[in-house]
């Protein structure tokens, strides 16, 4: 039953290979963190995180990764989830797929910065999984053309291409 992962962790990991920028798996001072919860604003009431191109600007990490595509959505009936706490509420016309265009420029800026930008998919309170291979593989495609090197209408960051996706799957899954 985890064949539906697999397949999906395969086509992601073949679009983080082909692009990631300065960071070097061998080096022991890379630096990862996380982006797009709001976690200082949770934690110290009335201050916000701050937008993502300020962090590439204090050389806060290497890689930097957007939190979460927190539901898969993968019926194909609905988009997936993108959940940034504050930091995007813009959705597409008639959909609640948000739309922004502000976090692409920053991520066009961090990555001339030779920062690695990946999307995270899943978290502690996402929700995720396939029913069956072919769903895993048209949801890989999915995330490609609306995230990676792929085409679609609606892309959350316009034509930005991201370096990659990180799986977060917390909870298990179903499959």
């Amino acid at each position: 039953m985890r064949q539906p992962v697999v397949a999906f962790l395969l086509a992601c990991c073949c679009a983080f290979g082909a692009s990631a920028r300065d960071f070097n798996i061998h080096c022991n001072s890379n630096l990862v963190a996380y982006w797009g919860q709001n976690s200082l604003g949770a934690t110290n009431p009335g201050e916000n995180q701050l937008p993502l191109d300020e962090y590439c600007d204090k050389e806060i990490g290497d890689v930097l990764i957007l939190s979460f595509l927190s539901e898969f959505n993968a019926d194909g009936l609905h988009p997936p989830t993108l959940n940034l706490a504050n930091a995007c509420l813009t959705t597409y016309e008639n959909s609640t797929l948000l739309h922004c265009p502000n976090i692409g420029r920053a991520i066009d800026k961090c990555q001339k910065k030779g920062k690695a930008v990946i999307l995270s998919l899943g978290g502690a309170s996402g929700v995720y999984g396939f029913n069956d291979d072919i769903q895993a593989e048209r949801y890989a495609d999915e995330i490609w053309d609306m995230f990676l090197g792929g085409y679609s209408h609606t892309r959350p960051f316009d034509a930005t291409v991201l370096d990659g996706i990180d799986l977060d799957i917390e909870g298990g899954s179903s499959v």
